[in-house]
């Protein structure tokens, strides 16, 4: 026995998924995302099955999949309903260890329910029964938008079975006020969920299903109104060893420290600051000058809201795309090229007999008085 298959089928026995001999065994639940692929382990006590017969129904009726000593579904046995045609695959190099486990690819919400794998011509014939349940809540998905009086926080929840349940939660795990909006699909449903939120803070939105122990959550931070939005940066001046940057922080509440800072992290003498109030929010200006090449960051920092925002813009001097000695150096290759052509040319008509005619700008044989044969056509072409 190849040692692969062998393993395999101890890991189904040892992991309780082979099934047990006796009617009515233990029901196992399955629980997978839509468009996951759903294994259903089956095994006959690590005997060769390629000579048997088993038979996979869901709900006790409809045929998933059904193997007949080599024929199946795969390969021409009829009989498979058709939500499951061409989407229910066995181990054809795994039954000489007794594995009829399947695999339902893409499972979809509808492929739940209750699933049984037999053996008709053993005793007894039911060798294990599944529960699947397909559409487990996938990670929610999240979205902020600033308002006048707070940060609406937006959630969504896509092709949930069974329904879930969908709330808002702050740091310290407290649920929020919030209604969710169902909308059902078939058997399954999206949920949409929106709060505002006026503190800065990390909020996470949690789809819980308690009947299948599955939860899921996408955190995300709300800065909060008045928060710093990234600042805007500038190059007001710039020559070819210094340049004169500027960055906008606008509208902003409470007051923010705002620096600027190289790229090691470490903060660039700058101007003092232009601070302007406008009921209660504040605009910064902040300009510095520098020297070097290289990335500048402008940092807003709101430590009472516990806020801080970034934004960076590169600096160069005197770099050209096509430095002065490229330039030069091409320009001499070209004039080189130009007078080895001419020289070429000038080598082969010298060879071929002619010369150009200055006066007349004219191409001219040596001797038209007796042209060789093979220019006869060059001198019936020149003018008289």
């Amino acid at each position: 026995m190849d040692l692969l298959p062998a393993l395999c089928l101890c890991l189904l026995i040892c992991s309780g998924a082979a099934f047990s001999h006796q009617p009515g065994s233990k029901v196992t639940r399955k629980v997978v995302r839509e468009d996951e692929d759903a294994l259903l382990d089956c095994a006959l006590d690590g005997r060769n099955i390629k000579d048997e017969v088993f038979d996979w129904k869901k709900d006790g009726s409809t045929e998933v999949f059904f193997y007949k000593k080599g024929s199946h579904y795969l390969n021409g046995l009829s009989g498979q309903d058709g939500h499951f045609k061409d989407r229910v695959s066995h181990f054809p190099d795994q039954l000489e260890v007794g594995n009829a486990s399947i695999v339902i690819r893409k499972a979809q919400v509808k492929d739940s329910g209750n699933y049984s794998c037999k053996f008709p011509f053993h005793e007894p014939e039911r060798r294990g029964q599944y529960e699947l349940i397909v559409g487990a809540a996938q990670q929610p998905i999240t979205t902020l938008h600033k308002s006048s009086d707070g940060v609406l926080l937006q959630c969504s929840v896509r092709g949930a079975f069974p329904k879930p349940r969908v709330e808002w939660w702050d740091a310290a795990g407290n649920v929020l006020d919030a209604e969710p909006k169902f909308t059902q699909k078939d058997v399954s449903f999206d949920v949409f969920l929106q709060t505002t939120v006026t503190k800065s803070g990390d909020y996470r939105c949690v789809a819980t299903q308690e009947e299948i122990h599955n939860q899921v959550f996408t955190e995300t931070y709300a800065p909060g109104p008045g928060a710093a939005s990234k600042p805007y940066l500038t190059i007001l001046d710039e020559t070819k060893d210094q340049a004169l940057l500027q960055c906008e922080v606008l509208g902003v509440s409470p007051q923010p420290a705002v620096f600027w800072k190289d790229d090691s992290g470490n903060i660039v003498d700058s101007e003092e600051p232009e601070v302007t109030e406008r009921g209660g929010s504040y605009d910064v200006v902040l300009r510095t000058t520098v020297t070097k090449d290289g990335f500048y960051h402008c940092v807003v920092t709101q430590d009472d809201i516990k806020h801080e925002v970034s934004a960076k813009i590169k600096v160069f001097f005197g770099v050209s795309e096509f430095p002065i000695g490229w330039i030069i150096t091409a320009a001499v290759l070209g004039a080189v090229l130009v007078a080895g052509v001419v020289v070429v040319v000038a080598v082969v008509l010298r060879h071929k007999g002619y010369r150009c005619n200055k006066s007349s700008n004219s191409l001219t044989s040596r001797s038209l008085d007796s042209p060789q044969p093979h220019d006869q056509h060059l001198r019936e072409a020149l003018p008289v």
